[in-house]
């Protein structure tokens, strides 16, 4: 690929795009949306930078090997040995998806999003077009999932091959390290085994934190190192191996009276046989949840979210409203304030992880349902004046978090949520 001097924001062959290179400026003078349109700038800068530093890697290893270009990267680019060898791996990958480079060399998509693209053709058979134009408009979380479901359709065997590549890649790593005597854990596993090691060190965890005594200041990454431990080195005698609990998805082929489009909790396509082959090996809790035998509106009985309504928000929520965080590490919050006379029912309770949680309870972060009747966190409004209110920083609307049932007449029907499967699909929860 070649790049041409900038001439006023043109490139060879392509419209003016506006200016790339950000020039310095005293930043404490630009309002938010100054600063927010700097920030665009910067980003497309990023990627222009990102496709140059590839197309000159990629020549240089072309010419010198890997080896050789791994020791350019080393020395002018002052990086570590691990990436050294992902930048040269990356720029390699990324020469040999050309509409990808153009789209990054453009400052159309952000240089995380074309790796991912360069990464996922190197593994198995991709549309390029489908993927740089899904880049462009999309986050990076959301677009991993785009990604994945790509992968998973164009593999053309329901994901089975992807799946077998993933296990082949898995690892884990246990030494001592030389200066401190500390001992070092790094691992990879694949979607199926990660999603259980979670679950299963998110139920210690939360055991862990029923037992501490008042004022324990233990760090979360101390308290997953002890809940690791606990885990392999349980006396077995006494205590009975951890379980763990996985949720899982799958629409029902209602012609072909068969499961399919099965995925894990994080939405990572699953194979239908190894869906099975889970439940195979586990037991079903139904989650075709119905008040006469999981009742999901407790009133004021109970203050804390019953097993059936965290499986139930697990479901719905599918991670933090706030952060994002894998729904394993989640709390439940009451919209309605518990000590307000708020009830313990799950239209009145969303996941918000522990972080996420302080903001809502010290910093006044609120709840908010948007349209399609999703809960989201907003921040309080002083330090986004500039917007509307009632508005995200998107732009979209906001309804209030006050929204009463009436509004979403799908999400919970009066006798459970038996109505309620997003994506059509029927959920499986797995022990």
């Amino acid at each position: 690929m070649e790049f041409e001097p900038l001439d006023e924001g043109k490139r060879a062959g392509c419209k003016p795009s506006g200016p790339v290179w950000p020039e310095s400026v005293d930043v404490a003078g630009l309002s938010l949306c100054e600063l927010r349109a700097r920030l665009g700038l910067i980003k497309r800068a990023e990627a222009r930078l990102a496709a140059m530093k590839t197309a000159a890697l990629a020549a240089y290893s072309s010419r010198g090997g890997e080896g050789l270009a791994r020791r350019v990267v080393l020395e002018e680019l002052q990086s570590s040995k691990q990436q050294a060898r992902r930048e040269v791996e990356t720029a390699s990958q990324l020469s040999r998806v050309p509409e990808t480079l153009d789209a990054l060399g453009a400052g159309e998509i952000p240089a995380a999003h074309a790796a991912q693209i360069a990464k996922a053709a190197s593994e198995g058979p991709v549309d390029e077009t489908v993927l740089v134009e899904a880049a462009r408009r999309e986050d990076f979380g959301t677009f991993s999932r785009t990604l994945r479901d790509h992968q998973h359709e164009q593999s053309g065997d329901d994901g089975k091959s992807l799946m077998a590549k993933q296990r082949e890649r898995r690892s884990m790593s246990f030494f001592k390290s030389s200066d401190d005597g500390m001992f070092v854990l790094n691992g990879r596993f694949d979607p199926v085994a990660g999603n259980r090691m979670e679950a299963a060190l998110a139920a210690e965890v939360r055991r862990q934190r029923n037992e501490d005594k008042p004022g324990d200041q233990t760090a979360f990454d101390q308290q997953m190192a002890d809940a690791l431990e606990n885990l392999v080195c349980a006396d077995t005698k006494d205590r009975k191996p951890q379980g763990t609990t996985l949720i899982l998805t799958a629409d029902w082929d209602a012609l072909n009276h068969k499961l399919a489009d099965a995925r894990l909790l994080d939405g990572t396509p699953l194979p239908v046989s190894e869906a099975l082959r889970l439940a195979c090996n586990a037991d079903i809790v139904p989650t075709v949840f119905d008040s006469e035998n999981q009742d999901l509106w407790v009133g004021r009985k109970h203050r804390l979210a019953t097993e059936a309504q965290r499986a139930a928000l697990i479901i719905r929520d599918k991670h933090c409203i706030g952060c994002g965080r894998s729904a394993v590490w989640c709390e439940a919050h009451h919209i309605d304030e518990w000590l307000s006379g708020g009830r313990t029912d799950i239209d009145n309770l969303v996941l918000v992880c522990k972080s996420c949680h302080h903001n809502i309870h010290d910093d006044g972060w609120t709840v908010h349902r948007n349209r399609n009747g999703a809960h989201e966190l907003r921040p309080p409004p002083a330090p986004y004046a500039e917007f509307p209110p009632g508005r995200t920083r998107s732009g979209h609307c906001l309804a209030k978090s006050q929204s009463s049932l009436d509004d979403f007449p799908d999400a919970f029907p009066e006798k459970g949520i038996t109505n309620w499967q997003p994506e059509s699909s029927k959920q499986l929860l797995l022990n």
